[in-house]
């Protein structure tokens, strides 16, 4: 959140790479198992207008860097914790579109200046071979450092926020084949590239019938005249007409904040319609001061925004500055959806009591605090379908200084990398629900979902939901306590954590740390948790640091990091009720001692897993200590691509290629949906005989017979491919265990890859085992 200081403390101590080349809408792909909750993590999550693909899956002549989950660095401010540097002339990475795209944003890093000054670098943008344009970079809203709220002077350590974001138009639409290369030709400096959202944007939308255009009162689409004044002008002219102010489609210079009530404000698009300034804002009444000036009272209502732009020019933290997107108070079915907002403070920071307002299929990137706030006896909003990234606080927050936020849904956002604190949390307050939301690499000082009596906020009461949720590289190393901070934590700070708390039908994947966590001051009780799935913990599956009690029903665990997956010194101060279904972590006697660190097995996580012998000791009031040992071979006449490489042109959220050669049947790889062609290639490690692919989906009977058509292609060098085995449809039958197998002729190939062209099951690649034998 924005407006505090860094965590007061008041304890005296202190992936996963999950494969993903394209995530297609950002939400999850529709379940296609069992719709028993804990594995259900299917249409979570933004539904947006862009494919999102990772630079480390195109293909590129640049350094791979990752994956790690240290604070600061470049591959762990990264999405899914690993990047491309490009370094020195003729270095690229190169996409190939799997849908047809006419612009793309682009998630990068590119230096720090010695002293912090502000420039600008070009990368060259090729379409099939064919120099597009120059991409202007530079490090002006990226690179902060210190102590909170941070400075811009590198000689204060502690970098980090070191990610931006830039946007273009390529002019025509560029068909899904399409390979395009961001490419280093005159190099300075290098350029680190960590994702590219490639969308298809429509046509201007064009001035709707009973409306009022802002350029007839003077505003100025090509930005060289501040329009501040008339748009001001034009907003009142529309209110009192009761008609629609349109914005058409140009860059608007306004360095001041626009108060708005009773009105709507419609651009022909956010890619076309663009407000951009120093202090650039669209406000309701009951805007705070800005340190000391200006801020008025009131609450306005039937305000709607929609399809336009916010660009800021915010470079720095102050929090008593209110340079927002959005703020004041809007309630009475006000609506904000639609609109891109970068390089400000906070997206929307918004301050009640006020009620009744919807948020929705939003883009907030590139901010120095929150993506959005409700703060102060907010109730009845609906905050939902947004997508955010690179945010310098909570991605999203409910804060209930003074008065209770209450009867307010969090509901499918995508909330990637905030650079500080959560991606979700509600501090105090009342019957407020978090579902169905997807977030991921959380950076510092918080975890994926947050639930805590903290920063003097109205205590929780009520019923708190949070259900339908996959976090995804969640908690971090917490640097001033020195332990870890969980996926979903608890925090008691300011008095007990008594309302009830349920968590369902969620999966905790690949957490840096700890999966659940309670901490500090008083206790937390009357949590319960049902059908949640914690795969992937650093450390443990519970941390208990805080007294209390919760009740768990189907929580499962499995690739726990830590020797024992309960931590607890509290003896019997916290309450654990077994409500049948539990297992990978309950029962065990819990772990009392030195903090261990981290060790990911979860498939395709931030580091490799042991393959060799390991030895865990686990302490209690007794102490027991277990020796395991591990051998990990294989046979050549056994499964040849087992733990091989595995890449693929696109995957679908978490269902990442890794999934298809994890020995688990149940995980499964899954493609960009209605984007054939898709392939899944495995990489042998040497030219190999092969004689024999045996391909699976997953055992349970939810998932119906279908057809796929594929081809097998071979290669010794990873680039030129023969056709090994021609296109065919398989039958997957779950009557015959889901499972097909391919002959090949003698051949000795170093890559496989099956090249996917049609499924009548599902509109995507699928494989849960790509097996290879040599016989």
């Amino acid at each position: 959140m924005s407006a505090r200081s860094l965590r007061p403390l008041s304890l005296r101590l202190a992936a996963a790479g999950l494969g993903v080349a394209t995530l297609v809408g950002l939400a999850l792909a529709a379940p296609h198992v069992a719709p028993s909750a804990a594995a259900a993590t299917g249409g979570r999550g933004a539904t947006v207008p862009f494919t999102e693909y990772e630079a480390e899956s195109a293909a590129t002549n640049g350094t791979v860097i990752g994956p790690s989950r240290a604070a600061g660095t470049l591959a762990g401010e990264a999405s899914g914790r690993k990047a491309v540097t490009l370094s020195g002339n003729s270095r690229y990475v190169e996409f190939t579109l799997t849908a047809a795209a006419n612009a793309v944003t682009l998630h990068y890093s590119v230096p720090d200046a010695a002293g912090g000054a502000a420039y600008t670098t070009p990368i060259a943008v090729y379409v099939n071979g064919s120099k597009s344009q120059d991409l202007s970079l530079t490090n002006k809203y990226s690179w902060y450092y210190g102590g909170y709220p941070f400075t811009n002077d590198p000689g204060a350590g502690n970098q980090h926020h070191m990610y931006d974001d830039v946007r273009t138009m390529f002019g025509s639409t560029l068909a899904a084949g399409t390979k395009v290369k961001f490419q280093l030709d005159a190099a300075s400096v290098a350029v680190t590239l960590d994702t590219a959202d490639f969308e298809n944007v429509g046509a201007p939308m064009a001035q709707p019938a009973n409306s009022l255009s802002v350029t007839s009162y003077g505003a100025d689409p090509s930005g060289a005249a501040d329009s501040g004044s008339a748009f001001v002008t034009a907003i009142a002219a529309a209110s009192s007409q009761g008609k629609v102010l349109y914005v058409p489609q140009g860059t608007y210079t306004v360095n001041q904040h626009l108060t708005v009530n009773n009105v709507t404000i419609q651009g022909a698009g956010p890619w076309y319609s663009v407000l951009h300034g120093n202090r650039v804002g669209v406000f309701g009444l009951g805007e705070p001061n800005s340190c000391g000036q200006g801020g008025n009272s009131g609450v306005s209502s039937n305000v709607k925004l929609y399809d336009f732009a916010i660009m800021g020019e915010v470079t720095e933290r102050n929090d008593c500055d209110q340079v927002n997107g959005v703020g004041g108070a809007l309630g009475g079915g006000s609506v904000v959806s639609d609109l891109w907002i970068q390089h400000v403070k906070v997206g929307l920071w918004l301050d009640g009591p006020f009620d009744g307002l919807t948020v929705s299929n939003n883009r907030i990137l590139d901010t120095t605090a929150d993506g959005l706030n409700l703060h102060d006896g907010i109730s009845h909003v609906t905050v939902t379908n947004n997508f955010l990234r690179n945010l310098g606080d909570d991605g999203l927050a409910m804060w209930s200084e003074v008065n209770a936020d209450h009867d307010n849904t969090f509901s499918f956002n995508t909330v990637e990398l905030p650079m500080l604190a959560n991606n979700i949390a509600i501090y105090g307050g009342h019957d407020n629900s978090v579902t169905d939301n997807v977030v991921s690499d959380t950076q510092t000082q918080g975890g994926g979902i947050h639930v805590a009596n903290r920063f003097n906020a109205v205590a929780v009461s009520g019923t708190t939901t949070l259900a339908r949720n996959t976090t995804l590289r969640a908690g971090v190393l917490d640097p001033n306590w020195q332990f870890g901070v969980g996926a979903i934590w608890f925090d008691a700070q300011q008095g007990a954590l008594n309302g009830t708390i349920n968590v369902t039908d969620s999966n905790l994947l690949d957490s840096s740390y700890e999966a659940i966590q309670t901490v500090e001051g008083s206790t937390v009780s009357n949590v319960h948790f049902s059908n949640v799935t914690i795969d992937g913990t650093g450390t443990f599956v519970l941390q208990l640091q805080a007294g209390g009690s919760a009740s768990f029903s189907n929580v499962t665990a499995a690739h726990v990091g830590a020797p024992n997956p309960i931590y607890s010194c509290l003896g019997t101060g916290f309450t654990i009720s077994d409500g049948g279904g539990n297992s990978g972590w309950y029962p065990s006697t819990p772990f009392c001692g030195p903090w261990p660190a981290p060790v990911y097995t979860y498939p395709g996580g931030g580091n490799p897993p042991p393959t060799t012998t390991t030895t865990t000791t686990t302490t209690t009031t007794t102490t027991t200590t277990t020796t395991t040992t591990t051998t990990t071979t294989t046979p050549p006449s056994g499964n040849l691509s087992l733990g091989k490489a595995m890449t693929a042109s696109s995957s679908t959220q978490v269902y990442g290629p890794g999934n298809a050669n994890d020995n688990n049947t149940s995980s499964y790889w899954e493609s960009a949906n209605n984007a054939f062609p898709q392939w899944l290639q495995v990489d042998l490690g040497s030219a190999t005989s092969v004689r024999r692919i045996v391909l699976t989906l997953p055992p349970a009977t939810a998932w119906s017979a279908r057809t796929e058509t594929l081809s097998v292609l071979g290669s010794t060098n990873g680039s030129s491919f023969s056709t090994v085995v021609g296109s065919a449809g398989y039958r997957f039958d779950p009557a015959t265990g889901n499972t097909v197998t391919i002959s090949v002729p003698a051949t000795s190939q170093r890559y496989l890859r099956l090249n996917f062209t049609g499924n009548d099951g599902w509109p995507a690649g699928q494989v849960s085992e790509f097996q290879v034998y040599g016989s």
